[in-house]
């Protein structure tokens, strides 16, 4: 407060007019605060949402093998648990086991590399071929 006094009297003393306290200089500098203030929330953001997505898929012991949409809302998913595969229903409030396998639909993740796993098609016809062994017998 004082610095802005000392500052408008001698600006009046040397005959100029006095700018006041929010000069071109003083808003270029809270502008460049601001941007970095707003980039700083903008990296922590990111930061957050990158780190939340990858300790949930490394500390999990279930991993969601593949999924099918069979409705507006309703799915069948594949899990697997340890070294057994569990087909799934889910509904909005309700999660059904629909049949655990006695031998592996797809091979264990730690038999694959990740992230080269097999695709939803290969996934669909094997599941195929299990409900139509399951009918012939």
């Amino acid at each position: 407060m004082t610095y802005i006094l000392t500052t408008a009297t001698a600006a009046a003393a040397a005959g100029e007019q006095a700018s006041g306290p929010l000069g071109f200089g003083a808003a270029l500098e809270m502008m460049l605060w601001l941007a970095v203030v707003i980039g700083v929330i903008l990296l922590c953001a990111w930061g957050f949402r990158r780190l939340n997505g990858t300790v949930l898929t490394t500390a999990s012991a279930i991993r969601v093998r593949s999924v099918i949409s069979v409705g507006n809302r309703e799915r069948i998913a594949l899990l697997e648990v340890g070294d057994k595969q569990i087909l799934v229903g889910l509904c909005p409030g309700q999660i059904s086991t629909l049949h655990v396998f006695e031998e592996n639909v797809l091979p264990p993740l730690h038999d694959t590399e990740k992230g080269a796993g097999n695709s939803a098609g290969d996934f669909a016809s094997r599941l195929q071929s299990f409900i139509n062994r399951d009918q012939r017998q």
